[in-house]
């Protein structure tokens, strides 16, 4: 196979910018799969299923995903309209390691909030974070056996 996708590439070279079909994937695929929405550069998706946020977590990474991290209103506005009004759901911050101290789950800065009034305030030990939680649509901290749907996102 090494020797076919040697001569393959020697021949697609050969021959200028002649498009060639490979038998196998170069480079990386910019579109979203199906059922996914870009914004960004990542792909996104409301899952409506109701599971505790490590159960999410975990769902999101058997898509080679995490639960969402939010970045800017922008990026806070796309990922609201993703999810039906009426409906919880988590997402990728949360302060299990340390009280108060939020992280996203897919390592990346903790730069912006939305949490609503009074949030997060930790009642009966609230870790995780959830989106639409009211009608101000804004972010809570709840506990995380919870269940309630998630939203998942990963790089394009």
């Amino acid at each position: 196979m090494a020797m076919l996708g040697s001569l393959l590439l020697f021949i697609m070279f050969s021959m200028g910018n002649t498009e060639v079909d490979l038998p196998y994937p170069v480079g990386i695929d910019k579109n979203c799969h199906y059922g996914w929405t870009p914004f960004g550069d990542r792909c996104y998706k409301f899952f409506s299923q109701s599971i505790s946020w490590i159960a999410a977590e975990r769902k999101c990474i058997d898509q080679h995903a995490n639960l969402a991290s939010v970045h800017s209103e922008l990026e806070n506005d796309f990922l609201l309209s993703l999810v039906p009004s009426s409906k919880r759901c988590w997402f990728g911050v949360h302060d299990g390691v340390q009280e108060g101290a939020w992280l996203w789950s897919d390592g990346t800065p903790y730069d912006y909030t939305n949490w609503c009034a009074d949030e997060p305030n930790n009642i009966n030990v609230e870790n995780c974070g959830e989106i639409s939680w009211t009608s101000d649509r804004c972010w809570n901290d709840a506990g995380c056996s919870a269940s309630v749907g998630y939203v998942c996102a990963k790089d394009l």
